[in-house]
């Protein structure tokens, strides 16, 4: 009996001992630990609440899937916009920006207000309007801007002849002779407009064809000048255009603290009301305060208007220099008359800012001579509306030069900007000329304000209006007349004075017996506030769409045990333990 308990108590102190010893290195119980954690955590988890910038969604759409040149080109840009953003094949109710890539402007057009961007993949060989740019309205008496990208492929020693027709009669005409295989060529013409508005002017080049629609503007363009302290350059810039009757012309000039020269009819750069301008102008840049910088974004992005800056020295710091392209300074000994292409009076200035703003974005309206030639004044595409930038810093000491070249040049530029720009509570009708009997839509915009009804009426009949993704858009669809003639569509909204009105032709066209009468793709950039470009240039589309949303930042919640790096760690951990523990011969 002594013997066998004598047995047992030697096993059991075996195997006490056994199990009372450290089961391993330190290394091996801290990864043992570790692995526990983590499956501990996985099993809770935890969910983390974070401010970050949400992923917007964008819509690349191949409207060409036969083409491998559209489906190489719409690959790219989803690949390169896909690092910031949501990537979808086709447009959706949040989508932010729609890029189109194809040849001509699609049978079944998005149903959105959404900036739409579009790449136009050329056709094999001939020429093809690309797109038509004028004025919606003009005041009266006054000549119709009209400029025409025509792409050339295959056509390198041939002649093509751009006319454009109002009524039958040819009211302008322009030629080019291609000198290369594939070519852009821009004309630009002023027409004189004839007979009772609305014009619709029929332009032709070579086989392709597309019309617009000018009407009469009876309101005056109006431009508020704000200078939080006094400036030369705008001075006068603003009196250039107070000698022009077809502007209205207020301003705000900060003298020093409490000291203010301002107009009866000045708002603030923060005042909602400032959305009855066309456009406004901008000096002393230095002494702009971050506010006045948001207000103004907000006025280009959002209200869709103009702003012009007149820097009077470089601006490096401060926040204008959000605003500011990046600019190089640049002092001549004698002054140099700037070339532009769009305004025939010269402007001449020694003291200028070279810009560095990427030219297939930028419209540049001077530059520098030579075949150097170096952007001065450019007009930069900024959301819904324009942001011109002028570099010709000492160009109002020599204003008396050339005949008031400095008057006219600035006129003309104003008078351009404010002409592009919608009115608060605007309509549209697409196509802008109607066959009888066709179908049409309506489509109301109502800028400034987000909870405004809106209702509309063609000939007196009420339309139905659905409203679209894009906060303010309204669109419905109608039956053109019967016969030939002039159709009137008039809109309004609550809280908005007065309505707006726009006349659609409904004519019989003659059409080429080709069939080409579908409009150019760029047409559809062109009404989104969009641009278009060739396919290699897709960075100016990257940088266009990057431009145009605007990033916002939200409370988002992470839930970070769900990342497959922690199955990874996790495994790692155990198998170093269990590596340790056969080392040391235990199991």
């Amino acid at each position: 009996m002594n013997e066998w308990l004598a047995a047992h108590d030697n096993a059991e102190a075996a195997f006490g001992a056994r199990w009372l010893r450290p089961r391993g290195t330190l290394a091996s119980v801290a990864l043992r630990i570790l692995a526990v954690l983590i499956a501990l955590a996985a099993l809770v988890d935890p969910a983390i609440t974070v401010t970050g910038a949400v992923r917007s969604h964008i819509a690349v759409v191949n409207l060409e899937p036969g083409s491998s040149e559209a489906v190489r080109v719409a690959a790219a840009l989803a690949r390169d916009l896909g690092t910031s953003f949501d990537v979808q094949p086709k447009v959706s109710s949040d989508t932010a920006v729609a890029v189109m890539v194809g040849r001509s402007y699609p049978a079944d057009p998005p149903a959105t207000g959404i900036p739409i961007a579009t790449v136009t993949i050329p056709e094999n060989v001939g020429a093809r309007i690309a797109r038509v740019s004028a004025p919606r309205e003009v005041p009266p008496a006054t000549s119709i801007r009209l400029e025409v990208d025509v792409d050339g492929r295959g056509v390198a020693g041939r002649t093509t002849v751009m006319s454009a027709r109002l009524g039958g009669l040819e009211i302008a005409r322009a030629s080019h002779r291609w000198a290369a295989g594939r070519e852009r060529w821009r004309a630009a013409v002023d027409a004189v407009p004839v007979g009772d508005p609305p014009y619709v002017i029929h332009v032709q080049a070579d086989a392709s064809s597309a019309d617009v629609v000018v009407g009469v503007r009876a309101r005056p363009l109006r431009v508020e000048f704000y200078e939080p302290r006094p400036s030369w350059a705008t001075t006068f810039v603003r009196r250039a255009l107070e000698g022009d009757a077809r502007f209205q012309v207020e301003s705000l000039t900060i003298s020093s603290r409490g000291v203010a020269a301002r107009t009866a009819g000045e708002v603030a750069l923060t005042d909602t009301r400032l959305d009855s301008f066309d456009a406004v102008v901008v000096g002393g840049l230095d002494r702009l305060s971050a506010t006045d910088v948001r207000a103004l974004d907000r006025y280009t992005r959002e209200r869709g208007g103009a702003v012009v800056l007149v820097p009077d020295e470089n601006v490096n710091v401060g926040p204008a220099r959000d605003l500011v392209p990046n600019t190089t300074e640049r002092l001549l000994e004698r002054p140099t008359k700037l070339v532009s292409t769009r305004v025939a009076a010269p402007l001449q200035a020694s003291e200028i800012l070279v810009m560095r703003a990427d030219t297939a974005a930028a419209d540049v309206l001077a530059a520098t001579p030579g075949p150097d030639a170096e952007p001065v004044i450019v007009s930069l595409p900024r959301g819904a509306g324009r942001l011109v930038v002028s570099g010709a810093m000492d160009a109002w000491r020599f204003r008396a030069a050339e005949q008031a070249a400095f008057d006219r040049f600035w006129q003309s530029v104003f008078a351009g900007l404010t002409l592009a720009v919608p009115p608060t509570l605007d309509v549209s009708v697409s196509p802008a000329v109607v066959r009888p009997g066709d179908r049409a839509d309506v489509t109301v915009r109502v800028r400034g304000q987000r909870d405004a009804a809106v209702s509309a009426a063609i000939d007196g009949q009420p339309l139905r209006l659905l409203p679209e993704a894009r906060v303010g858009v309204y669109r419905g669809p109608f039956d053109a007349r019967p016969t030939p003639g002039r159709s009137v569509v008039e809109a309004r909204a609550s809280g908005m004075e007065g309505s707006a009105s726009l006349v659609v032709p409904v004519e019989r066209h003659s059409r080429p017996a080709d069939g080409n009468v579908v409009p150019a793709l760029s047409m559809l950039a062109e009404s989104h506030g969009g641009i278009d470009v060739a396919p290699d240039h897709l960075a100016a589309i990257e940088r266009f769409v990057r431009d145009a949303v605007h990033t916002e930042r939200a409370p988002l919640e992470r839930r970070p045990m769900r990342s497959a790096w922690w199955m990874v760690l996790f495994t790692v951990a155990l198998s170093i333990e269990w590596w340790l523990r056969r080392r040391r011969g235990l199991r």
